[in-house]
């Protein structure tokens, strides 16, 4: 019996676009990626895609990384991936408050005015399925995606729930994503998320 015919309904039709979620193969051994969520920011066809770990906290706050700040010590960062760590994201929900923010999908945005963040953020705003900071980020050079996924390691989902997005981490926010994708991909969730138990 061929476990990948078991485990993957690949559709070689669907090509990721800004706002996309890649959603790892369960057995994917990569540290920064194993039972990982990607939101895709950006798409250059010429250079290739970048993109945010939903899914992975750091111990670290936003005090951490600017110690002078008080308010910052209650604000959680994430890993949003292995490339370039002195880069901070921010995804909201908070378009209309903060000034220079892009939308990446219906409800979900990427930035803003610096300014206005911490007046949120000082002020007592949510931070919990609100906003959510990342240091460092996930970048594939040009056609590298495209062979990670004819490899299947990537699931991929077109139309994300931006409802709940910010809100959950670790393999327990990957197992809800891919319940999201479908029937066919329920066999992921059967994989143990420790090979050892195979």
């Amino acid at each position: 019996m061929n476990l990948k015919n078991l485990l993957y309904d690949y559709n070689p039709d669907i090509v990721p676009e800004r706002g996309s979620l890649l959603i790892s193969e369960p057995m994917m051994d990569e540290a920064f990626f194993c039972r990982s969520v990607v939101m895709i920011l950006d798409i250059d066809r010429g250079r290739g895609h970048l993109g945010l770990v939903m899914n992975k906290p750091t111990h670290l706050t936003l005090k951490n990384l600017m110690p002078e700040w008080e308010k910052g010590g209650d604000v959680p960062v994430f890993c949003g991936g292995p490339v370039d760590n002195q880069r901070l994201f921010m995804l909201h929900t908070l378009g209309d408050l903060f000034d220079g923010a892009s939308e990446v999908i219906p409800g979900i945005y990427v930035g803003g005015n610096i300014e206005n963040i911490v007046d949120y953020i000082d002020s007592g705003g949510e931070i919990e399925g609100k906003m959510r900071f990342f240091l460092g980020y996930s970048g594939w050079s040009k056609d590298q995606l495209e062979m990670e996924k004819e490899n299947h390691s990537w699931a991929i989902d077109l139309h994300p729930d931006a409802s709940g997005l910010l809100r959950g981490e670790g393999n327990s926010y990957w197992r809800r994503e891919v319940k999201r994708l479908g029937e066919k991909y329920r066999s992921w969730l059967m994989v143990p998320q420790d090979p050892s138990y195979n």
